[in-house]
């Protein structure tokens, strides 16, 4: 019965592809092409409707406002222009056989009623995002570059968190990396103008998306369902920016703006901005440079906290006992200076366009880190400082070509992408005091009571170790893929294209560490020499009562860290980086005179981290869009993909304890690799009820990679601690199936869209704690990325209005809202250790009951809103913009009372401009006005997990354009 069913499919599909074949050969037929633009302001209109009366034949404008159609009767015809809020044209032209004929064509906003109504930028931005989702074959959100410009985010991250369903991990006070339908990042695809950008991470796939400037970009696309023609590795969606190409006329944008940080009342933030473009040889030639700079202040006061299990609820009791085991209180100044440059060449061929790009993004961070912890489970109060540099940065090259006939249309595209992350100097000291607590200390009601159980003893508070640390991770990207189209018609109301092509992407990445180091027992041998021979020494240094380096020599007569968290803790003293940074300096080098061994040696078990991958993934897809009368749209395809990867690294042997140099022994170098192929198929449809309201469906089968690392057949066996870590080569990567359904409801004045989605992932991966049941390590801990064994879901729906008021009376006609929300629920399930009864035979034991508990997925939040309310008039922008995200799961205990949630996030942005003269504008914006920190805790609010402020921000500047 299968067999007949797939003959018969075969038989179909050769009949459908003869008949496309024999339409596309067609004689009798010709072609018209154009751009259509504003007519006020000349910007090409992306996502404009271009239908040929009477048929199906149509097309949407690209991103230069261009649009082409085939398979034209001869004669003559009329062509229909539509562009949602502007007036619509209906132009007759004659179609001559086998000729191309040009029709450009611009189109008036609706909006303009009267001559002293302008039609603004953020109006415009509206406009052009609903329209270019509108036209897409697919389910698809939009941000044009105008709304870009307009709004206060401080890079790409942010840009996107205004969109339904995506959600932000945020670094320092910034957005960092994104959540897209509660799925973390490394589920996630980010490509820039179609070339995929280079995890930044050193162990995972995501991006690192502060360190692109909005202002380099043209526009952002987040494509939720995926098409044949895609990358199949985005599970929650694909996200790619698209960079601006040169106007046909002289363009000039300057952008300045000065800052100030509330919490470190630091008047130094600044920004930068540059964009120059035109286009030469009869407009043949477009050439775009972009350039721009930003330095920013994200210091912040911040704490942490780790719990443990003390025994169940007892009746009478609310909740279970949790002991506080370290609270950690932290103090951090950071400078982050962000440096970006594009080049944009694109050359008309007439039938088709060449064009190259290059992208440069680095990001330079300094960051000075005060510790004090508090490590009740161990009975110790230490002290800490850190500073490092690092540096990270992305290179981006493409150059690809789009070639238009008769017949046929082809793409191809060949690129480079580079990324890497270099720690060169991270230099990391820590003081220590034993035995730092009282008896009575309170250790379960919460980190407020930690302080006041300690002694903060410093004459017996000693050096405890330093660390010297050299990391860098370097990932290289070779990509080349071709693309062909077939446009078709079978007759008036049948029409459509057959699509098919490949891609290869080969990726290099290798990761390198190193350590210098000195522990405890070396400093406190330098302590015992000193008081013997302080002439051997720099400096006089005061020692403990037996004989340790206290850690009164390096603390600073300066108050450092000034009112910590609101005066909720006093920090204690500030350890002086100037002191600690010199004794390193003087004393690297230094070897004992009486068995010649060196201060600081070099650590061997890092190199246990290190590993080199290589990865290979060739793509395979045919898809064909089927246009039946003028509402109908069935999109069916499938992709394969094949991916071949190796990974090289060591395993070995720690014998080092706490108390002696680190040491490696039983080192083999380690080799592993998969290879496996995956058929996705896909099938989009979308149906148009009436002008004003469709619907659009889609099916798609689509997968995910393991992390980087979790794949390294690394091992390391530390026997004093009785734990073995090591990865797996062996694990399975991720299958999913995806069902989307979208209702998009439109006219002049907005769009209103209601979503829904469901996710089943199979085979995803997570970090296990298992104890060895037999063998060699039988009773150790062994932490390892295994498969789960069962299913995950995600379900959600996502409600958005993008709307204006230009059909109200003026004033109030100058308002503006955008509005999102977005509702999640995920399932997955969790190792879990059950305590169950004694044995009854000896040792008496209790039984461990190895199982599994539910619970959703990490960073995946409940709830996400983005409100926009603006108002433009007379030169006059404002925008109050309000992000809220729900609490997300962020760390997965051994219990469900350990477990981690950040908490529930709610900001406040405010940006204003005011023209003064043509061209000519003067902003200020205001960014998270109410000072919202970012939170975490357990299941129980009274036990935080993490805080940290960062105090609002203001910034005043010009924008120029000319």
């Amino acid at each position: 019965m299968l067999k007949k069913y797939i003959i018969k499919t075969r038989i179909l599909f050769l009949l459908f592809f003869i008949g496309v074949l024999t339409s596309a050969l067609a004689q009798g037929t010709g072609s018209v092409k154009g751009i259509v633009s504003d007519a006020s302001n000349g910007e090409p209109l992306i996502g404009a409707n271009v239908i040929i009366k009477g048929t199906v034949l149509g097309a949407a404008t690209d991103k230069s406002g261009l649009y082409r159609i085939k398979r034209i009767p001869v004669g003559k015809q009329v062509i229909k222009f539509s562009y949602l809020g502007y007036e619509t044209k209906s132009v007759e032209v004659n179609i001559i056989k086998n000729r191309f004929v040009n029709i450009d064509v611009t189109l008036k906003s609706k909006s303009i009623v009267t001559e002293d109504v302008v039609v603004t930028a953020m109006l415009q931005g509206q406009k052009r995002a609903i329209n270019e989702q509108l036209s897409s074959n697919t389910i698809v959100n939009v941000v044009s570059k105008d709304k870009i410009e307009e709004l206060p985010d401080q890079n790409a991250a942010e840009s996107l968190s205004r969109l339904p369903g995506i959600s932000l991990e945020r670094n320092a006070g910034e957005g960092q990396k994104i959540v897209i339908r509660g799925l973390s990042p490394k589920f996630n695809v980010v490509t820039l103008n179609g070339v995929v950008i280079p995890s930044t991470d050193e162990e995972n796939r995501s991006v690192d998306l502060s360190m692109i400037s909005s202002d380099m970009l043209g526009g952002i696309e987040v494509f939720k369902a995926l098409t044949p023609d895609k990358d199949a590795d985005a599970v929650g969606g694909s996200v790619n920016f698209t960079m601006k190409k040169a106007s046909k006329k002289p363009n000039l944008n300057l952008k300045f703006q000065g800052g100030y940080n509330n919490h470190e009342k630091y008047y130094g933030n600044f920004k930068g901005d540059l964009n120059f473009s035109h286009r030469y040889f009869n407009d043949k030639l477009g050439f775009l440079v972009t350039a721009n700079y930003q330095r920013a202040n994200r210091g912040s006061d911040g704490l942490s906290v780790s719990y443990e299990f003390n025994r169940e609820q007892r009746q009478g009791e609310e909740r279970s006992i949790i002991n506080v085991t370290d609270l950690n209180l932290v103090d951090r100044k950071e400078i982050r200076d962000r440096y970006g440059a594009s080049i944009v060449l694109d050359y008309d061929l007439g039938n088709g366009e060449l064009l190259f790009s290059s992208f440069y993004s680095k990001t330079v961070r300094d960051e000075t880190r005060r510790r004090k912890r508090y490590r009740v489970g161990n009975f110790r109060t230490e002290y800490g400082y850190r500073s490092l540099e690092k540096n990270i940065g992305m290179f981006i090259n493409n150059l690809s070509g789009k070639h238009h006939f008769n017949f046929i249309d082809f793409d191809w595209r060949a690129a480079l992408s580079l990324s890497e992350q270099k720690t060169p100097f991270e230099f990391d000291n820590r003081f220590r005091e034993l035995a730092a607590f009282r008896n009575d200390i309170i250790d379960n009601r919460g980190p407020q009571f930690i302080p006041e159980g300690a002694k903060n003893d410093l004459n017996q508070t000693f050096f405890k170790n330093v660390n010297v640390y050299n990391r860098s991770v370097d990932d290289k990207n070779f990509i080349g893929e071709i693309n062909s189209k077939i446009d078709f018609k079978l007759s008036n109301n049948i029409a459509g294209y057959v699509k098919f092509g490949g891609k290869y992407r080969y990726k290099d990445r290798t990761r390198n560490n190193s350590r210098l180091w000195t522990g405890h027992f070396n400093l406190n041998k330098l302590g015992i020499l000193y008081s013997q021979h302080p002439g051997l020494f720099y400096r006089k240094f005061s020692l403990t009562s037996d004989r340790k380096i206290q850690i009164a020599n390096f603390i600073s007569n300066e108050n450092l860290i000034g009112t910590f968290l609101d005066g909720q803790y006093n920090f204690g003293p500030s350890l002086d980086g100037g002191q600690l940074k010199e004794f390193y300096d003087r004393m690297r080098n230094f070897t004992f005179p009486d068995d010649s061994s060196k201060l600081f040696s070099d650590d061997p078990e890092i190199k246990l981290q290190d590993y080199k991958a290589n990865e290979g993934i060739l793509g395979l897809y045919a898809m064909t869009e089927i246009n039946i009368g003028p509402r109908l749209m069935i999109l069916p395809g499938v992709r394969y993909e094949y991916t071949k990867n190796t990974y090289k690294s060591i395993f070995g042997t720690p014998v080092s304890g706490e108390e002696s140099t680190p040491n490696l022994v039983n080192v083999k170098d380690t080799t592993g690799g998969q290879k496996y192929g995956e058929l996705l198929p896909m099938v989009h449809v979308r149906y148009k009820f009436t002008d004003w309201f469709d619907t659009r469906v889609a099916f798609t089968r689509s997968l995910a990679r393991p992390d980087y690392f979790n794949l390294v057949p690394w091992e390391e066996i530390l026997r004093l601690d009785s734990e073995i870590n090591k990865g797996n080569p062996f694990l399975k990567h991720t299958k999913v199936w995806n069902y989307d359904m979208y209702l998009s409801f439109y006219n002049r004045y907005g769009l209103f869209t209601l979503g829904a989605f469901y996710k089943e992932l199979y085979d995803i991966d997570y970090i296990r704690r298992s104890r060895v049941k037999e063998g060699k390590y039988r009773g150790f801990m062994l932490t390892q990325p295994v498969n789960a064994d069962q299913k995950s879901t995600v379900l959600g729906f996502e409600v958005e209005i993008q709307a204006d008021f230009t059909l109200l009376p003026s004033p109030f006609d100058g308002f503006i809202i955008y509005l999102n929300y977005s509702h999640m629920k995920s399932k997955t399930l969790y190792p879990f250790f059950e305590i169950g009864p004694r044995s009854p035979l000896p040792p008496f034991q209790p039984t461990v009951i190895d199982t599994v508990r539910e619970g959703p997925m990490p960073g995946q939040a409940n709830d996400i809103v983005n409100l926009t309310l603006g108002y433009e008039k007379k030169g006059f922008s404002g925008r109050l913009s309000l992000v809220y995200q729900g609490k997300s799961l962020a760390t997965v205990g051994t219990r469900e009372e350990l477990d981690g949630y950040t908490d529930d996030f709610l900001r406040w942005d405010l940006a204003l401009q005011q023209e003064i003269f043509k061209s000519f504008k003067v902003f200020l914006n205001f960014n998270n006005i109410t000072n919202v920190p970012d939170r975490a805790f357990l299941g129980i609010k009274d036990f935080p997990t993490q805080e940290e402020f960062f105090g609002w921000t203001m910034d005043l500047g010009i924008r120029y354009k000319f």
